[in-house]
């Protein structure tokens, strides 16, 4: 199986639709509200209506409540939640058939106080000043080589990528998958859909 692909950062209906056309292994939606990528999740629902289902619906939450956010992925009809925020070990199990992931910012936080934690797949991003991701600026591959060699999990490498640079980011972290959503914009929460195609068929061509 080659690289797990994520566009993340949809937020229209012409957006979902053109990006999920090239599929990707998964299209993500923010449904934090502190996010110029904001979308709800009758929004979601209603773009993705006729999906056929082989491209997964990840929603992205920062420090939503187990209950909103259970409320938020059935409404929307998601298969995977992605935790972003300061979520504790147990907000990562006993979520049944849907998968969850959990991000880590590894310029805020030590790999070592995540041994607790068992998601579905872990998420490497870089944190900035006031978002939790998005933000554009790489994380330090080193570190993140580091922590995908130790993990028992599966990890995504996010943070900074694009169309130039993804080939370089796989072949030096080694991650399970990739996610980009700032890289692939002409505005935040407006894709750029050659360079989303440019972005896929990269990842596709890496061994």
């Amino acid at each position: 199986m080659g690289i797990f692909v994520k566009i993340c950062g949809c937020a229209s209906a012409s957006d979902t639709q053109a990006v999920a056309a090239m599929r990707p292994d998964a299209v993500g939606f923010i449904l934090w509200p502190g996010s110029k990528r904001y979308v709800k999740p009758h929004e979601i629902a209603d773009w993705t209506r006729d999906w056929s289902g082989d491209v997964l619906k990840v929603g992205v939450f920062v420090d939503e409540s187990i209950e909103q956010i259970r409320a938020a992925a059935d409404q929307a009809g998601l298969d995977i939640v992605q935790l972003h925020g300061h979520e504790r070990p147990e907000d990562c199990t006993g979520w049944a058939t849907r998968q969850v992931w959990k991000a880590i910012h590894l310029n805020r936080a030590l790999p070592e106080s995540f041994a607790a934690y068992a998601p579905d797949a872990f998420l490497l991003d870089y944190h900035g000043d006031r978002m939790p991701g998005g933000t554009g600026q790489c994380v330090d591959w080193q570190d993140a080589r580091e922590f995908v060699a130790r993990s028992p999990q599966k990890v995504l490498l996010a943070g900074g990528l694009n169309r130039d640079n993804v080939v370089a980011a796989i072949h030096a972290v080694r991650p399970w998958g990739v996610d980009v959503s700032s890289g692939v914009e002409q505005a935040p929460g407006k894709k750029d859909l050659t360079a989303v195609k440019d972005f896929i068929e990269q990842c596709r061509s890496t061994d």
